[in-house]
C-alpha cells in the first residue's frame, strides 16, 4: 500500500510539472487579441458539461484484514460520471465596457456509477481461542487450523459528486486544475463470497482431555469456513466520500486567431476515501476472538470497513 501511495505522489508531482511547462510554451504561441477582457471572457467557459472515466486501485481497510497473515490482492475500481460545471465570473469595467472576467474558482455537480472489487486469502493459519465457554457451559481452549481461505467483495454504487475546482480551463492552451469535493453514494449491488475449510478441537483442562469431531460442541475435522460458501456481512446502504484530484486540461483545437476549442481533454490523478464506513460491525459469533472470523466476511467485518482509493482519470469538457 505504501509503495502505491509513493507512486501516486510522484505521478501527481510530475503531472503538475508537465502542466506548468505546457502552459509556458502555450503562452508564447497564444494569439494576440487587442481587447484582453474579451479574450479572457471567451477563453474560459462559464458553463460546461463534463464527462469523466476513471480507473483506480481500492484498498479496503478494517481491523480484521490488518493481520499480516492475509495475502492481499490489488483491487480494481472503475467510475464514470456526467456533470455540469459552473465557473465563477467577476463583473468589471475595462476600456469603458462591462465584462465578466473568470476567477480561479468553479463548482460542479453530477451523477455517476462506481465499481470496486478486491480479494484476500491465505494458505493456512493456526489459532487458539483461550478460556472459551462451550455450549454446555464448560471452560476450554479451542484450537483451529484454517486452510485455503479466500474472500472476494464486489460493490457497485450510484454516485452524486459535488466539488469545488481551482484553475482556469483555457480553451487555447494547456492549463492545470485542482479539485476537492464530496460524493454521496447509494449501494446498487453487492457480491460477497468466501471459501475455505477448518478443523477445530477443544481442550478441557478440568478433565485434561481433548475433544474433536463433536459437531454439537462446534468441533469439526473438515468444515466450511463460511455458511453455504457465503459470508455474513452488514453493508451500509449509503456512503459519504471525500475526494481530491489534480491534472491538466488540453484544448482540442489548434491555436489560431479567433479559433478556440469547443472540446477539452482532461487527465487527472485522484484520491478517494470513504468518510463513513462501507460496512458496519456484526454481532459476535460463537468463536469471537479468533484472528479469522468464522461464517463472516472478514473484509467487511470487525468494527466496520472503509476504502482508500488511488487512481487515474480521463475526461472531456464540452464548453457551452
Amino acid at each position: 500500500m505504501e509503495r502505491v501511495r509513493k507512486v501516486v505522489v510522484v505521478f501527481v508531482l510530475a503531472l503538475f510539472f508537465a502542466s506548468a511547462v505546457f502552459a509556458q510554451e502555450g503562452s508564447d504561441d497564444a494569439v494576440q487579441v487587442v481587447n484582453t477582457a474579451v479574450k479572457s471572457r471567451v477563453r474560459v467557459p462559464e458553463n460546461a458539461i463534463v464527462f469523466n472515466l476513471g480507473y483506480s486501485i481500492p484498498m479496503l481497510d478494517n481491523d480484521m484484514v490488518k493481520n499480516s497473515f492475509w495475502d492481499k490482492k490489488l483491487g480494481t475500481g472503475m467510475d464514470f460520471s456526467l456533470g455540469f460545471r459552473r465557473h465563477f465570473m467577476q463583473r468589471t469595467i475595462e476600456d469603458d465596457e462591462v465584462v465578466n472576467l473568470p476567477t480561479w474558482f468553479a463548482v460542479g455537480a453530477g451523477v455517476g456509477v462506481s465499481y470496486f472489487h478486491q480479494s484476500i486469502g491465505f494458505g493456512s493459519l493456526r489459532d487458539t481461542l483461550a478460556s472459551h465457554t462451550d455450549v454446555d457451559g464448560d471452560n476450554c481452549d479451542v484450537y483451529f487450523n484454517f486452510q485455503n481461505v479466500k474472500e472476494a467483495v464486489s460493490l457497485m454504487y450510484l454516485d452524486i459528486p459535488v466539488y469545488l475546482e481551482f484553475g482556469k480551463p483555457d480553451r487555447m492552451k494547456t492549463s492545470a486544475f485542482f479539485k476537492v469535493g464530496v460524493k454521496a453514494s447509494l449501494l446498487l449491488s453487492e457480491n460477497v463470497a468466501g471459501e475455505g475449510f477448518y478443523k477445530s478441537e477443544g481442550f478441557y483442562p478440568k478433565w485434561n482431555v481433548k475433544l474433536h469431531n463433536i459437531n454439537p460442541l462446534g468441533y469439526y475435522n473438515n468444515a466450511d469456513c463460511y455458511s453455504e460458501n457465503e459470508s455474513e456481512y452488514n453493508l451500509s446502504p449509503f456512503v459519504l466520500w471525500g475526494s481530491v484530484s489534480g491534472g491538466v486540461n488540453i484544448p482540442l483545437s489548434s491555436v489560431k486567431k479567433n479559433r478556440i476549442a469547443k472540446w477539452m481533454f482532461r487527465i487527472n490523478a485522484q484520491i478517494d476515501y470513504s468518510i463513513t464506513p462501507i460496512s458496519k460491525s456484526l454481532p459476535d459469533s460463537d468463536f469471537s476472538g479468533t484472528k479469522f472470523r468464522l461464517f463472516q466476511s472478514n473484509m467487511l467485518g470487525g468494527d466496520g470497513s472503509k476504502i482508500f482509493s488511488v487512481g487515474l482519470g480521463v475526461g472531456l469538457i464540452y464548453c457551452l
